[in-house]
């Protein structure tokens, strides 16, 4: 039977797991950087970086994945360039963080709204 594990060890497990995904990172990105043009490079290394910090979250358990998510990095209010993003407990954010993740969220949802609005209505002109 499955033990329970505590939040300590849940903790440092993610920390372990976004240390091991960092340094895959790094190294991936020596050895790919003398093979592309630096504009595909950046692009596809964003892409690259994207999906294993998704592939990491996905590995977690599925509560600490129900509750991670990806943030964009910031610095003093302003999104870092280049920083990209990073694995993020969502019960553990801070209220401006909270307040801009939110505010992505209903951003999100009135642009699907309109599209959907906007689809309805070419059916109907039809």
């Amino acid at each position: 039977m499955a033990q329970l594990v505590g939040t300590d060890e849940i903790e440092s497990f993610r920390i372990e797991l976004t240390e091991i995904g960092r340094s895959l990172r790094s190294s991936f990105r020596r050895h790919t950087s003398s093979f592309r043009s630096s504009s595909a490079s950046l692009k596809d290394d964003a892409v690259e970086e994207n999906d294993l910090q998704w592939t990491e979250i996905e590995r977690l358990p599925t509560f600490e994945r129900l509750r991670s998510s990806l943030f964009d990095e910031y610095d003093d209010g302003s999104v870092v360039d280049g920083e990209g993003k990073r694995v993020v407990d969502v019960t553990k954010i801070g209220a401006p963080e909270r307040r801009m993740f939110i505010e992505k969220l209903i951003k999100h949802t009135e642009n699907d709204n309109l599209r959907l609005l906007q689809k309805i209505r070419k059916r109907t002109d039809k």
